[in-house]
């Protein structure tokens, strides 16, 4: 890899950074950049002529929601581009899919799942890699910001059994991405999906934070109510992805310690 492009700079993105210091980059913006364009050099979201130079030989992440006119107008404009991941979503699969890998089947049950694979068809066509994420979380993102906030509602008794993946391994997958055939499909996922209650009650007490309320329904994200397990031992395998944190216990042991001595923190 050369040079990066973020179409769309968010918490990924952000990691995929820290993950590649030292290559040029640069990323879309619609606003005034912030502090996440301190070492990516800021492109305005309506510039296409600066967007199709930028991709010229870069590697390019793509990691906005999905929006068919922009996906359809910015697929074009990176034809030149060395390579291209498109960060989608496990919402792709149906709520109730139980353990998913590279050869389940797609079936979105919601809006959002049926936008998210329409977008990953259109960026395919366009040559683009796809790295379907699950929930993921991170220093300043996830179950300990959520809880500590108390916006963060139990579905139901909290056994449905989901995946996720910390933020610095979610940016290996993607490196891997990057680096696969064009067309290739890769999972992301850390070793040990659990039930959100287990991982609810192990954050609640490392970070001594009181246990959520339960709700039901409307009032719960989908991908909390959902059951799927992403079994991503197939990707990691095929692209060398190495887990930094192989469960939640080692991702949030860290993010704990990395909090623990800034001002204001846990």
């Amino acid at each position: 890899m050369n040079q990066l492009l973020f179409l769309g700079v968010g918490t990924i993105a952000a990691a995929v950074r820290r993950a590649l210091p030292t290559l040029p980059a640069s990323g879309t913006t619609r606003g005034a950049p912030d502090q996440r364009f301190a070492t990516i050099a800021p492109i305005a979201a309506a510039d296409s002529a600066a967007i199709r130079t930028a991709a010229r030989g870069s590697s390019v992440v793509v990691s906005y929601p999905p929006d068919a006119s922009v996906d359809s107008a910015w697929s074009t404009l990176v034809a030149g581009a060395a390579s291209i991941v498109y960060l989608s979503s496990t919402a792709v699969y149906a709520e109730d899919a139980g353990v998913v890998t590279e050869t389940s089947a797609a079936s979105p049950s919601s809006e959002r799942g049926v936008a998210r694979l329409a977008a990953e068809q259109r960026w395919r066509n366009a040559g683009a890699s796809v790295l379907r994420l699950p929930a993921f979380y991170g220093v300043s993102t996830g179950l300990h910001v959520s809880l500590a906030r108390g916006t963060f509602r139990m579905p139901g008794r909290g056994d449905n059994v989901v995946s996720r993946v910390h933020e610095d391994d979610a940016a290996r997958f993607v490196c891997a991405a990057l680096r696969a055939p064009p067309g290739s499909l890769l999972l992301a996922g850390d070793e040990q999906p659990a039930p959100v209650a287990e991982v609810v009650q192990f954050v609640c007490a490392l970070f001594d934070l009181p246990a959520p309320a339960s709700s039901h329904g409307e009032q719960i994200a989908p991908s909390l109510r959902a059951t799927r397990s992403v079994d991503s031992r197939g990707s990691r395998a095929v692209y060398g992805v190495q887990l930094a944190y192989p469960t939640y216990r080692e991702g949030y042991l860290a993010i704990h310690g990395a909090l623990r001595n800034l001002p204001g923190s846990y």
